[in-house]
């Protein structure tokens, strides 16, 4: 019994642990996006003449491939059987994600389109950077993850609460993409 309210309580603190991680991490983003809002707002033509050659392909398929890597992890999450799979699937697909965002670095470097162009292109960096940060955060809180899934003499340590905990990190990490996306390349 004693140890059954350890655990509970040790799960209730990690679960307010990644919330309060969460909020942080929300915050900053959300300064991010009030400064860009800002900036764009007081701009007196828009797009700005630095950003008229955004791509929009690249993009554009990283918000797919990042939607898809949220989803295998929602199937991870609900799973009984065939984890591993999920697990490969969105960790593959979080590695791909920032493979486009490498190639679109470039793209945007070919295109005329660098940090110091002024502060709206430098936007563009540090969302894409900053973002690009925090998933390899989550890629490593998938390796984490991964440990109890795949070694047999963990797997009884794979909890709901750390999947869970991770999921929502995942997730954040893809609605804040989305929002970036749609502020940066649609908008």
């Amino acid at each position: 019994m004693v140890n059954n309210n350890q655990e509970q309580m040790k799960a209730f603190q990690n679960s307010v642990a990644m919330t309060v991680t969460l909020i942080s991490f929300g915050m900053l983003f959300a300064t991010l996006f009030l400064g860009y809002f800002l900036a764009r707002y007081n701009a007196p033509v828009w797009p700005p003449v630095e950003l008229q050659d955004l791509p929009k392909f690249l993009p554009l398929a990283s918000t797919f491939v990042i939607a898809l890597s949220s989803l295998a992890y929602y199937m991870f999450e609900k799973v009984e059987q065939g984890k591993g799979k999920f697990w490969f699937l969105t960790f593959g697909l979080g590695i791909i994600f920032l493979v486009l965002q490498w190639i679109l670095w470039g793209e945007l470097k070919v295109r005329g389109i660098y940090v110091d162009n002024g502060h709206f292109p430098s936007m563009v960096y540090a969302f894409t950077w900053i973002h690009a940060v925090h998933i390899l955060m989550g890629l490593a809180t998938l390796l984490w993850l991964g440990r109890f899934v795949f070694k047999k003499n963990k797997k009884h340590l794979l909890t709901q609460q750390k999947i869970i905990n991770v999921g929502k990190f995942w997730h954040f990490l893809g609605i804040v993409w989305f929002l970036i996306y749609l502020m940066m390349f649609v908008l």
